[in-house]
């Protein structure tokens, strides 16, 4: 028989879980390289702190239409919730930790709310010993695992994502007509996030479908969708001026005027990439263990389990779905952060069957045999993650054969620059001085940062053959040639016609990261 929880007992369970995935990841803030987006929310972050310190001072000329729209401006095709919480508890950090360590500091107690709110979700459904395995599977996947630690919007989208699934789950049976309009306000703040969150409302009406076709839960959810615009344009300033042009000029650079993200994939660059890129990539980032346990989560169920596994199924699948519509914003696993934390769900109820399975009808068994199932499950993805450190985002599953396997596919060793952190270190070295930097296009942003901070030498001048500076530094537009060293990571999709004949030619790396003999970064020594 299922154990009762009483709100006090999850309220502990929350906190705690919070309290150690936050002092986990804190210690890792600077092990990880900074990668091509956290600049940007950096910036729009600080634009939006100075304007809510002048409003709070009483200076209401910020509210003048020309100078409200200077402030959010920056980054406006991006919603602002994320951002506005780096203005409010990052900026103040500043001073005591550092711009990249202070936003990382405020983007990681967001990243340890995901897993306390999964943890609690998962003791109230199926115990305490479940909701510890779940944060355990979470933590096993190296690609999530990674983005836990970075300042921005992929993870806290995550966050968005479950948190109106979760309250809709835990309110289902109550009638009272004002909880839709709470669903609502959730699911309002859950957009203002990410885009993510707007698969939410399809998930619940694919449940109410499947699971409920009660009339009361229908109304709930046509209240909630009535709600959710409201709030999603009073948490926006940016929205505030001209509300219709913006919205319809976000609408469409969601739909049609994004820039496009040309995909290497088995061997090809693709724009757009092939419908099925979500499901292979999701299958080749999500260790071999997890996939068959989640499956066999959604397999075995118990009839008082049903609805809740329907639930979290729906919620795992549709993003995939929505993105084999031949998207052009792929960016390898980014956008599906929301899979991985609730297949880990699924995941916890098929080691929790899978123990009852192996206890023989003996309960006392079970106690001890989910530890042994959910180590066995998590020591494969441990000790590949352990040779790829910190390079996690250049993990693949057991299923190719990790990283080899992904080189022998021809697939991306890597993406997003997190590799560049080592590739400066390295230069700050070696490299003399006035030395020039030849980047990938669009990667200056990094680098420029880390010399914000103040983490590498001011002195190197980096270069691309197109870019700008988010920070507003001069940027000169160099080629490789030109350069005194150019950096390559193998991302293909930006190997420019210079860098695949530097490559292929007789010239030798000065330096290389590398691991099972693959090469992730390079950095080449110009004549």
């Amino acid at each position: 028989m299922q154990r009762i929880y009483t709100w006090p007992t999850l309220l502990v369970m929350f906190m705690v879980t919070w309290c150690v995935t936050y002092v986990l990841f804190a210690t890792q803030v600077e092990v990880f390289g900074l990668t091509w987006d956290e600049p940007a929310y950096m910036r729009a972050a600080l634009s939006y702190h100075d304007w809510l310190y002048r409003l709070w001072r009483g200076e209401w000329i910020v509210m003048r239409p020309e100078v409200l729209s200077a402030y959010w401006a920056y980054n406006s095709e991006h919603p602002p919730l994320v951002k506005l919480w780096y203005a409010v508890v990052a900026v103040p950090l500043i001073p005591f930790y550092g711009d990249i360590v202070a936003f990382r500091m405020a983007a990681i107690a967001l990243s340890a709310a995901v897993f306390a709110l999964m943890a609690t979700s998962v003791t109230h459904q199926w115990g305490m010993r479940a909701g510890i395995v779940s944060v355990v599977v979470l933590l096993s996947m190296p690609r999530f695992y990674f983005h836990a630690h970075l300042a921005a919007l992929d993870v806290p989208g995550a966050l968005a994502y479950l948190v109106p699934i979760v309250l809709f789950w835990h309110t289902r049976h109550q009638r009272a007509w004002w909880i839709g309009i709470v669903l609502g306000v959730v699911w309002g703040l859950a957009l203002a996030t990410k885009v993510n969150a707007a698969f939410v409302l399809p998930v619940l009406g694919l449940w109410w479908l499947w699971c409920s076709r009660q009339r009361y839960v229908l109304g709930r959810l046509v209240l909630m969708g009535a709600t959710a615009p409201f709030v999603f344009v009073a948490v926006w300033p940016w929205l505030w001026v001209d509300t219709v042009e913006r919205l319809r000029a976000y609408l469409r650079w969601l739909t049609v005027d994004h820039w496009q993200i040309p995909q290497w994939f088995l061997g090809q660059i693709y724009l757009p990439p092939p419908w099925y890129f979500g499901i292979v990539i999701i299958v080749m980032v999500t260790p071999l263990a997890m996939l068959v346990l989640g499956g066999l989560g959604i397999r075995w169920q118990r009839q008082e389990d049903r609805a809740f596994i329907w639930l979290l199924l729906f919620a795992a699948v549709l993003p995939i779905i929505a993105v084999m519509s031949s998207s052009v914003v792929y960016d390898n696993e980014r956008l599906l952060m929301p899979f991985f934390v609730v297949w880990a769900m699924l995941v916890t109820h098929g080691v929790m069957q899978v123990s009852t399975w192996l206890s023989l009808g003996h309960p006392q068994r079970q106690r001890y045999l989910w530890v042994v199932v959910v180590t066995l499950s998590v020591i494969p993805s441990a000790l590949n993650a352990r040779q790829l450190w910190p390079h996690l985002l250049s993990y693949y599953s057991e299923s190719i054969g990790g990283l080899p396997g992904a080189a022998r596919l021809q697939m991306d060793h890597t993406y997003w620059n997190e590799s560049y952190l080592t590739a400066f270190r390295y230069l700050d070295e070696h490299a003399p001085a006035q030395a020039r930097v030849w980047l990938e296009p669009w990667s200056l942003d990094v680098p420029h940062t880390y010399q914000r901070a103040r983490v590498i030498r001011d002195d190197v001048l980096y270069g691309s053959d197109t870019g700008g500076s988010t920070w507003g530094r001069p940027v000169e537009q160099f080629t490789p040639v030109d350069a005194d060293y150019v950096v390559v990571t193998y991302r293909f999709a930006g190997w420019t016609p210079a860098i695949q004949a530097l490559i292929r030619g007789n010239n030798q790396p000065v330096f290389v990261i590398e691991r099972y003999d693959v090469p992730i970064l390079e950095i080449y020594r110009i004549p």
